[in-house]
């Protein structure tokens, strides 16, 4: 793998948002977002593949990285920079295989145990829910900020907050010793996307 750059902000795209994934995904970069997350689970794969190539190319313009979230073959495709996968998205050794040495490869934890299944590979969790959020309905059980700090402090690998996360929490994910931010809607429901990702950088960086 090359060197691991976690960026302290990741947007995850929102298919219910008002705007278009694109859209969204370019305020939240121009707001600070070192990493945008394209996640669609009901679009074809050709279009998803389509979408991933144009979002890449714009993303790099602005200095950000394309991560596909959950489909392993669209990444091999397009040559992504990042790909992360669930808890039942496969077995992530074998998919360490499946991209090669170099791609970033990121994967959810839901609970403490789930980190003694952990293979070499993988680059950074996405730890959460924190708490329940509309933006994924069949979310895990949430395991509030203080969950989040315990699993911190059993792995050596960067953690990335998820889950009902807003600039209010900047703090105590950076205090536990997570790597950074991810978030959905506060940044896909915001009324101005690019200062909603503003603030949040701006939070973190305070924090």
């Amino acid at each position: 793998m090359t060197s691991l750059d976690i960026p302290p902000l990741c947007f995850i795209t929102d298919p219910t948002s008002p705007e278009a994934m694109i859209d969204q995904s370019l305020a939240a970069a121009k707001g600070g977002a070192g990493w945008v997350q394209l996640r669609h689970k009901t679009l074809p794969d050709a279009e998803f593949a389509d979408l991933a190539r144009t979002l890449m190319t714009a993303l790099e313009r602005l200095g950000a990285k394309l991560v596909i979230n959950d489909r392993v073959e669209v990444a091999i495709a397009v040559k992504a920079p990042v790909l992360h996968v669930g808890q039942s998205d496969g077995d992530p050794a074998d998919i360490r295989r499946r991209i090669g040495p170099d791609m970033i490869l990121g994967l959810s934890v839901e609970t403490k145990d789930q980190l003694a299944t952990i293979p070499p590979g993988v680059d950074y969790l996405g730890v959460g829910p924190i708490r329940a959020t509309s933006s994924k309905p069949d979310h895990a059980a949430p395991i509030g900020l203080d969950g989040f700090a315990e699993i911190v402090s059993q792995t050596p690998l960067p953690c990335l907050a998820i889950g009902g996360i807003t600039h209010h929490d900047a703090a105590a994910v950076k205090q536990s010793g997570g790597a950074g931010l991810a978030v959905i809607s506060a940044i896909s429901q915001a009324e101005n996307m690019e200062a909603a990702g503003r603030e949040l950088l701006y939070a973190w960086r305070d924090a």
